[in-house]
């Protein structure tokens, strides 16, 4: 049996299931306190991607509002912490009140 990378065995699945994107934006759920730091942490979260875009679930109509300002500065930590280009977008919703 040859040896196989987790690496290689994530990018065949998402592959196989048609999931664009780099592997390597996931990481951005790993790091996500050190990228934004721990007050933005506690009230915005990353919730997927989508091809090239993080979707960003926010808990505070008026943390959605900055967070939208702060757009250009959290995808040039993205590119520095993670890899230039990982991402292209990131999105903003506020989390329904019903969960």
């Amino acid at each position: 049996m040859a040896f196989t990378t987790v690496r290689g065995v994530v990018e065949r699945i998402l592959k196989k299931y048609k999931l664009n994107g780099d592997i390597d934006a996931y990481r951005v759920f790993q790091i996500w306190n050190d990228l934004v730091g721990d007050r933005i942490a506690a009230h915005a979260r990353p919730a997927r991607i989508d091809g090239y875009f993080l979707y960003v679930e926010v808990d505070d109509p008026l943390w959605l509002t900055q967070l939208k300002y702060m757009k250009l500065d959290i995808l040039g930590k993205i590119d520095v912490m993670i890899k230039k280009g990982v991402l292209k977008d990131v999105r903003f919703y506020l989390k329904s009140s019903a969960e």
